[in-house]
């Protein structure tokens, strides 16, 4: 995994939960891009492809989300193009007031330099079985990183 690989990641990342900045981290994703985000919980949980699809998943988390917090607590090594995440949620519902608390996982795909498919698992165990990691990770790399949005 090149540094490039993992500050894609990061950089995508922060666009969307920090900055809200759709339109720049569309230019760090394919145009036929795969988000798979069918293990969420969450309401905009599904499988988007495509920008017009990404575009549609990223309203349904603003309109889900009063608070939204998030940080990237490490990013694991699994090959050159790819990057699995574990992070922590903690957001307030919109509307409803709900807090959330949550660990996740997503896997990331990156292919010339842009991100071609990410894969979102409920638990980090899950997203390294996904890989074939099993429990242990041949390499762990801190990443700085905390999105915290409070709009």
């Amino acid at each position: 995994m090149t540094p490039a690989t993992v500050e894609i990641v990061r950089r995508v990342w922060e666009l969307v939960a920090r900055r809200r900045d759709f339109d720049a981290a569309a230019e760090l994703v394919h145009d036929d891009a795969e988000f798979d985000w069918s293990n969420s919980r969450a309401p905009y949980g599904g499988l988007y492809r495509g920008h017009a699809e990404l575009r549609a998943m990223w309203q349904l988390w603003l309109d889900a989300w009063e608070q939204w917090d998030t940080e990237i607590r490490e990013a694991t090594e699994v090959d050159a193009d790819t990057v699995l995440i574990a992070t922590t949620v903690k957001a307030r519902g919109k509307g409803s007031g709900v807090p959330v608390e949550a660990r996740g996982a997503s896997v990331w795909t990156v292919r010339d330099g842009k991100i071609s498919r990410a894969k979102l698992f409920q638990s980090e165990s899950e997203a390294l079985a996904a890989v074939g990691l099993g429990a242990q990770p041949p390499h762990r790399r801190p990443v700085e990183g905390r999105a915290r949005d409070d709009a």
